[in-house]
């Protein structure tokens, strides 16, 4: 069981002057060459600063990405589930046969909960008619399904079946997201920050929810997240992820312990820690500037404006290349 993405690159048009047009020629490429593999049982984690493409990517991989503004040049997305002998690609799937792969091959927990779930529909009816659409079941099975994936999330289905989102606290209604991800089985999971905006204790419980589903369904999971600490807790590998191109790709312990990309070391730098060094009132690291539109601009390396090694040289397309051994990744020519 395996999802490959393979040189996946999306543009974001721009609007031509008149404001009518749109060209997506002139545009920017918001996902650039990006490539990754999962396999089952795995969790791959996606890590980036707000703004560098991160959801766009995951929209992307399941064809969400919004058609009017952008459009996905080339790539390719090709899943294997244990029950399937040939890959699917999804870049090549039709408009009918894209929707039957949604939910079913590749699932996905939007970000937040509060836009993602219908205000007035009931919980249940918003799951159960997930599961009619795919599945053969008369209605009452598709809520008898509705309510043990709710129960497996810590809900009692059959009290809050009937309730609507409004009446759920925050941490409830990610649960309830989780379970309509989940019930169709897929074979791979995209988590789009499930942990924003829910408090600490509440963000450890969705955490081990969907560890806990990784070990019981065997699912593969892209977990995307602004957050090195949670990544570091729940992924076999990480994704540094900057203006649309990966900057350094390896197994989670190794790159946190011996980060090679300026921007991965920024990052760990800026994460506020206690140590026998600490030093009281003491600033934190910060990466100097901000992530702009010049950022996705070609013919230089993406972090240049911002990275504490650049110089003249940097003012070049940098390729990713393999790092000491295969799983390694890294884009920087100062290594």
């Amino acid at each position: 069981m395996s999802l490959e993405i393979r040189d996946l690159t999306v543009r974001l048009c721009s609007k031509k002057k008149s404001g009518k047009a749109i060209d997506c020629c002139d545009g920017i490429n918001v996902v650039d060459s990006f490539f990754l593999t999962v396999k089952e049982k795995e969790v791959v984690s996606i890590v980036g600063e707000s703004g560098s493409g991160k959801s766009f990517l995951g929209l992307s991989i399941l064809r969400l990405n919004p058609p009017v503004i952008s459009k996905i040049i080339r790539g390719e997305i090709r899943v294997r589930c244990s029950s399937q002998k040939d890959k699917v690609d999804i870049l090549k799937l039709k408009q009918r046969e894209l929707t039957g792969a949604r939910g079913r091959l590749i699932s996905m927990i939007f970000q937040d909960p509060n836009t993602s779930l219908n205000p007035v529909m009931k919980i249940g009816e918003q799951i159960t008619e997930a599961i009619l659409a795919h599945r053969k079941v008369s209605k009452a099975e598709a809520k008898d399904i509705a309510i043990s994936y709710l129960d497996s999330m810590n809900i009692d289905g059959k009290f809050q079946f009937a309730s609507y989102p409004y009446e759920l606290s925050g941490g409830m209604r990610q649960r309830v997201m989780i379970a309509m991800a989940m019930v169709l089985n897929p074979c791979f999971l995209i988590a789009d920050e499930p942990t924003t905006a829910l408090d600490v204790t509440t963000s450890l419980q969705v955490l081990k929810l969907i560890k806990d589903i990784k070990e019981r369904s065997n699912v593969g999971i892209i977990f995307i997240t602004h957050d090195l600490t949670i990544a570091e807790s729940i992924s076999d590998m990480t994704c540094v992820f900057y203006a649309g191109q990966v900057m350094e790709l390896g197994k989670t312990k190794e790159l946190i312990e011996n980060p090679i990309h300026p921007y991965t070391i920024s990052l760990i730098k800026s994460i506020p820690t206690l140590s026998a060094n600490y030093v009281p009132k003491q600033r934190l690291s910060t990466i100097p500037g901000f992530l702009t539109e010049d950022d996705f601009s070609d013919g230089k390396c993406r972090f240049y404006s911002r990275c504490f090694r650049s110089n003249k040289d940097c003012l070049m397309n940098i390729p990713l290349v393999h790092y000491d051994t295969d799983d390694r990744y890294v884009r920087c020519i100062k290594i």
